[in-house]
């Protein structure tokens, strides 16, 4: 990756760390050892496990790249995978797994079984997770 790509990756990643700060105030940061190291970018949002991609233009092999790589770095922390990915002169995209037919029935890591939603249903997501687990207490 080259440097000004790496800028841009950078920006956006502090961009969503900002949102996640706004929407659901968490003390979310960059991982600034996620390339020495390895493991995801954004940490703070518990359970979670966020990649941040920001390109121009992104073709449906891109996206399942990004999934896997994804989905391999929240196994190891053992979260749940989430993709953000933000192209030129579009909405940001989110991707998280579909759980809607269980988790023991598909293969998180195939990109057909992810779900696109919008910055805001994720958000809505991670609160009732939040607001499930503590019920649980």
């Amino acid at each position: 990756m080259g440097g000004m790509s790496r800028r841009k990756g950078a920006a956006f990643e502090r961009e969503v760390v900002h949102m996640i700060r706004d929407d659901l105030g968490f003390d979310a940061k960059r991982n600034l050892m996620q390339t020495a190291e390895g493991g995801h970018d954004l940490i703070g949002v518990p359970g979670w496990a966020i990649e941040c991609k920001r390109y121009a233009s992104c073709s449906p092999a891109d996206y399942r790249t990004f999934w896997t790589q994804t989905v391999t770095q929240a196994e190891a922390v053992g979260c749940k995978p989430c993709l953000v990915v933000k192209q030129d002169r579009k909405p940001v995209q989110v991707f998280i797994p579909w759980a809607g037919l269980g988790s023991d029935c598909f293969d998180q890591s195939d990109f057909e079984a992810a779900a696109q939603i919008s910055w805001g249903l994720f958000c809505g997501v991670v609160r009732e997770q939040l607001n499930s687990e503590q019920e649980k207490e």
